[in-house]
């Protein structure tokens, strides 16, 4: 499979993601987003690659988001982590999976995955057979993104409530 876009949109996040640090005054409410948004991506991509590898090996693809999505993995994440270290599970897990995509006979795109995706109070939204092709460019073209504009936003804030308060 083609995972330019894919590629393009993980450096672009882990851009936004690497400036923003531990010492940042964002406010509490910010720096539990960029937790969550970092630990979450960590989480799912884990979901993504278990999903190419089955389709790799010619298996049922499935694929549920509850385990990047529950609020019990998500904090032990952040608890056990720093903010560097995420954004280094991130890279790490999304080298791994666009590893395995390249790997994919681009045919392999249309394979249908059972998706279950659920919110973050754990209620379902979705529940279907996507093609796995479909799968990937969403979270190219739409999911990365939509969290790297909110990481860009935070940092934004970041910098100019530090420029506020610098005399």
């Amino acid at each position: 499979m083609d995972t330019s876009q894919l590629n393009h949109a993980y450096r672009t996040l882990l851009d936004a993601a690497n400036g923003l640090t531990e010492d940042d005054p964002l406010s509490e409410a910010a720096r539990a987003d960029v937790d969550w948004t970092l630990a979450h991506l960590a989480l799912s991509d884990r979901l993504l690659a278990s999903t190419a590898r089955s389709i790799l090996a010619a298996r049922p693809g499935e694929l549920d988001n509850t385990a990047a999505m529950s609020p019990q993995a998500i904090a032990a994440l952040v608890d056990a982590t720093s903010h560097f270290q995420r954004v280094d599970m991130v890279r790490r897990n999304a080298a791994e999976l666009t590893a395995l995509l390249e790997r994919i006979p681009y045919h392999h795109g249309t394979t249908p995955v059972s998706v279950r995706l659920v919110d973050r109070a754990g209620s379902t939204v979705f529940t279907g057979n996507v093609p796995w092709g479909e799968i990937v460019r969403r979270r190219a073209q739409d999911q990365l993104p939509g969290h790297t504009a909110r990481l860009l936003g935070l940092h934004r804030t970041a910098v100019s409530d530090s420029e506020e308060t610098t005399p």
